[in-house]
Order: structure tokens, then C-alpha cells, then sequence
């Protein structure tokens, strides 16, 4: 039997991130009209969130990682995935290890220490091994000078956004983040993992299914909170059966994506063979809890749920927008239909 549970090392690591993400990036960030918002963007607070060593948990020591397992790595993006960080997070703890797997540890220190911020694309072009990007791509989060790291069915690509053409801003699912269109027209790739199945993807889809796992956990959390406090009828909303059947749904649906997302984290870092089908696994399991619980949350929370002051609806925007960073669950499904070997591994 494999034990799933964070052990008292990782959980000392979970509860220092959560702390730090609770007093730095609170969810009433989010709110408009707040006059006393304490939290910052990732963007202002780039070199402390450096930091703290959110950038390189699993990168090796020599270039200023913290030499943290996978394991450890997947259970601080679940962490940012509730806070609601950025995905540049995601996308710059991705290019340390792109640069470093690929020979440019220079790179790869530079940007565990924060000197340079890498946006998340999602793109519909291809890869030359190697080489150049082609295609259209939506980044999310992006300024001029950024770096992008492209993630696309033929691999990941680093790439420089100022390369790009076409840049145009458009209305983003999640106005938490901005949301460009561009075009790569032969862009030089920084560096580069061609192919569906190599670490580095496997690695990506992982880390967004931990992102989709803390949101799944997060809205949960917030729908029962919810439902103990707000009262109809002279009795809390969590009484009734109806609700209550809601939020046990919603735990159901957490703890699957959690389980899965670990299992597969475990995996990854044994090297396992079945590893690749428990990643897709993972992100399939992990969006459809995270949206399903997102849009039960606002339900439970009534009319409020879709108002500026309530940030439920922010999860249920940020769960769509990793589920299209990931590739979307059609093209993860398709690939792992493409896994059959793993179906008969041994455990």
C-alpha cells in the first residue's frame, strides 16, 4: 500500500507556504473597492517570491534549487492554485527546469533567483525540434521583455516574447489575468523539449493538475464555510439535505483529484512506468473537480456567488483557464488512450 499523506517534513513545507501565501496574497485581493487590500501582485513581489525559493523547490542546489523532490514541488502548486497565484509561477518554475535539463544552468540559476519572469502560452502550432516555434499562441499574464514558455502538442519551447507578432490583447476567462493573442513565425527557441511524453510535459500537466487540485480543495472550503453560516428558513443553508449532499460531493471530487494528483507525483519522482498514464490521469480527474466544485461553490453562495466581492467565481474562471493552459481535457484524454502499455504495469 502506498501512503499518499504528506509526511511531517512535506507538511512543515505545506504550512510555511500556506502561511506566507494567507499573509502575502489573501483572496480579498481581488476585491475592487477595498481600501485596505493587503495583498500585492505576483509581478510587484517577483524578487520575494524568489525569494522564498518558490521558484526552484526541485531544481538542483548547484543552481540555488532547494533540492526538493517532485513530490514536494506538486504539493506547493496545489498551495498556489488555491491562492490564486499567477501562472507565471507555474510557467517559471517550468523553464528552470526546461533550462537546466537542457544544458543552460546559467539560465536556469537565473531565473530560480528571479531575474527574469517567464508568462504561460498555450499554443496551436508546432515545434521544430530544437529549432524554431510556429503557430498561434494565448499567453496569459505577459509584459513586454517576459520570457514565454510555449506549451503545445509537440513539447514545450522557451521562447522571447518580444519575438512574437501579432500581439494583441483580448478579453481574458479570467480578468485576474491578462490574456494576450500572438504569432510565432520561426522564433528561435531559448530552449527546447520537442515530443508529447518527455519529462518536461509530463512535469507541466502535473503541476497544473496541482493547481486544479487547490482550487477544487479551496472552493470546497468556502462553499461549507458558506453553508454554516448563512441561514434561511431560521436554520444554516447546511442543514438541508439538498446542500449537504453538495458539499459531500465536492469533498469526493477534492479528495479523488488529490489522491490521483499524488500518486502520480510518486510515480514521476520513482520513475515509474505507469507514471505517464497517472499524469494525464491526474489533470483529467483534477480539472473536472475543480470546475464541478467551482460551480457548485457559487451556487451555495447564492446571487453573491457571481458579484466582485465574492471571490468563488475567480476559481471557477482560473479552473477553466489552466484546463485550456493544460491542452484541454479532450487532447488528455486522447493521450491517454495512447498509454495502453501502462494499463498492464505492476504496481
Amino acid at each position: 500500500m502506498i501512503d499518499l499523506r504528506p509526511s511531517p517534513d512535506q507538511q512543515s513545507v505545506i504550512d510555511s507556504i500556506s502561511g506566507y501565501l494567507g499573509r502575502h496574497f489573501p483572496l480579498d485581493r481581488f476585491q475592487p473597492n477595498k481600501a485596505d487590500n493587503a495583498g500585492k501582485t505576483v509581478r510587484a513581489a517577483w524578487p520575494e517570491i524568489a525569494e522564498q525559493g518558490f521558484l526552484g523547490l526541485s531544481a538542483p542546489e548547484e543552481i540555488g534549487g532547494a533540492g526538493f523532490t517532485i513530490v514536494e514541488e506538486m504539493l506547493a502548486h496545489r498551495e498556489f492554485g488555491r491562492a490564486l497565484l499567477s501562472p507565471s509561477v507555474l510557467a517559471t518554475v517550468l523553464a528552470v527546469h526546461l533550462a537546466h535539463e537542457t544544458g543552460l544552468a546559467p539560465l536556469a540559476a537565473s531565473l530560480a533567483r528571479g531575474e527574469r519572469l517567464v508568462a504561460l502560452a498555450s499554443g496551436t502550432g508546432f515545434i521544430s525540434p530544437g529549432s524554431a516555434v510556429d503557430g498561434a499562441m494565448h499567453i496569459a499574464d505577459s509584459q513586454a521583455g517576459d520570457l514565454v514558455l510555449v506549451n503545445c502538442a509537440d513539447g514545450l519551447a522557451l521562447i522571447e516574447r518580444d519575438d512574437l507578432t501579432d500581439m494583441a490583447g483580448v478579453a481574458p476567462v479570467d480578468e485576474t489575468v491578462s490574456l494576450h493573442h500572438a504569432r510565432a513565425k520561426a522564433v528561435n527557441t531559448i530552449a527546447c523539449a520537442a515530443g508529447s511524453q518527455t519529462r518536461s510535459r509530463q512535469r507541466i500537466t502535473l503541476l497544473i493538475a496541482a493547481s486544479l487540485t487547490g482550487i477544487a480543495e479551496a472552493t470546497r472550503d468556502l462553499a461549507v464555510a458558506h453553508a454554516g453560516i448563512r441561514e434561511q428558513f431560521g436554520k444554516t443553508i447546511g442543514s438541508f439535505q439538498a446542500v449537504a449532499h453538495h458539499c459531500a460531493d465536492m469533498e469526493l471530487r477534492a479528495r479523488a483529484a488529490r489522491a490521483e494528483t499524488a500518486f502520480a507525483a510518486l510515480g514521476l519522482r520513482d520513475g515509474r512506468a505507469d507514471a505517464p498514464f497517472h499524469v494525464l490521469s491526474a489533470a483529467i480527474v483534477a480539472a473536472d473537480a475543480a470546475i464541478q466544485n467551482a460551480t457548485i461553490a457559487i451556487r451555495i453562495h447564492g446571487g453573491m456567488g457571481f458579484t466582485a466581492e465574492c471571490p468563488v467565481q475567480f476559481y471557477l474562471k482560473r479552473a477553466h483557464l489552466y484546463e485550456r493552459m493544460a491542452g484541454g481535457v479532450r487532447s488528455l484524454q486522447s493521450q491517454l488512450l495512447q498509454q495502453p502499455a501502462a494499463l498492464n504495469a505492476k504496481s
